[in-house]
């Protein structure tokens, strides 16, 4: 009896090992399966891995897009982006007036620009232009090209404050013609010889500028010669001093002009009597300009800093400045062929090369 129970007992025990063997592969297939499956944890673990991970990516590179968005608009970028603007020579826009004036706008925009900054760098379009005193543009007169000169930034003084949106005091870029502006047509500062008035009174500007009368005051477009400039739209009025009586010093009053003949302190350092005398004027009518701020030769020696010409192609000649000679009531100075300065008789016809403003 006893061995059949032990028999029975055994097989129970077997049965009961074969259950538990099964059940165990049941559940260790169970667990395979949930960890190591398709939908197995380590896989939903690494996906929740590569998914976190993703996000700090996209993350990182959104933040970093954000930054160099930043970036973009603080060096000029119109867009932002990573690459920034192109720099494109002046030489593409040297009779792009156009886009002249854009730089002229965004030149006034920038406090950090003065009379005496040496090189301006402003993106227009996504192009960085960079501009210095001395760099060579064009402008069509009467269908002839002629050359002129970047004199400098922010020197003369607006007489509408609003043209560039805006309340700014100074005009962003002066020109003077390299070319004399009428070719190898020269004309004389009055049909009189005399300097009586100034340059305020002369023929010379009120043939330049259109205006019908001398008074010191003049609105509206520009006309006379001035209108046959093909970029006459983005010239700007400005104050000019000038000398009243020629050998009185405190008789400096303003004109407003649109073109202008630059004055001796505006060309040259210093004078025949030393002082505030300039070249051969009695005193200042304004300050040097930033380009001839490089032309160190002497006021009264030669030099091709201060040289112009008919054209391009043409012999030196001499040219007008407005301001009176300080020795005699009929005379006006000049800068000579040489580069020296000089004076000449009112009714002298010799070359004009104004300045303007835009």
């Amino acid at each position: 009896m006893k061995e059949k129970l032990s028999k029975k007992q055994a097989g129970i025990t077997l049965v009961a090992l074969v259950v538990t063997i099964v059940v165990l592969l049941i559940l260790a297939g169970i667990t395979i399966m949930y960890t190591m499956g398709e939908n197995g944890i380590f896989k939903k673990a690494q996906e929740a891995k590569d998914k976190t991970e993703d996000a700090i990516k996209n993350e990182q590179e959104y933040m970093n897009s954000i930054d160099n968005m930043v970036n973009g608009y603080l060096n000029g970028t119109e867009n932002g982006g990573t690459t920034g603007p192109i720099d494109e020579p002046i030489e593409n826009i040297k009779s792009d007036w156009a886009t002249v004036e854009k730089i002229a706008q965004e030149i006034a925009k920038d406090n950090t620009i003065t009379s005496e900054t040496e090189e301006v760098k402003v993106v227009i379009d996504g192009k960085r232009y960079t501009i210095k005193p001395g760099d060579i543009f064009e402008v069509e007169y009467n269908g002839e090209v002629k050359r002129v000169r970047v004199l400098g930034f922010k020197h003369d003084d607006l007489v509408d404050q609003t043209v560039y949106g805006g309340t700014h005091k100074k005009a962003s870029i002066s020109f003077e013609f390299l070319d004399f502006m009428t070719g190898d047509a020269y004309k004389s500062m009055n049909t009189t010889n005399t300097n009586e008035n100034g340059w305020g009174a002369t023929q010379m500007r009120k043939d330049l500028n259109g205006y019908a009368t001398n008074a010191a005051a003049q609105s509206g477009a520009i006309g006379g010669l001035g209108a046959k400039l093909n970029n006459k739209s983005y010239i700007k009025q400005v104050k000019k001093k000038y000398i009243g009586t020629y050998d009185n010093a405190s008789s400096v009053t303003t004109c407003n002009d649109y073109l202008w003949l630059l004055a001796a302190s505006e060309v040259v350092n210093a004078g025949y009597n030393g002082g505030d005398t300039r070249g051969y004027a009695i005193t200042k009518e304004g300050e040097q300009y930033k380009y001839y701020q490089g032309v160190t030769d002497a006021w009264d020696s030669s030099s091709t800093g201060r040289q112009k010409r008919q054209s391009s192609s043409s012999s030196i000649v001499s040219w007008w400045l407005r301001s009176l000679y300080y020795a005699n009531s009929n005379s006006f100075c000049s800068i000579v062929h040489n580069g020296g300065s000089n004076g000449g008789g009112a009714s002298y016809s010799i070359g004009v090369a104004p300045g303007f403003s835009v």
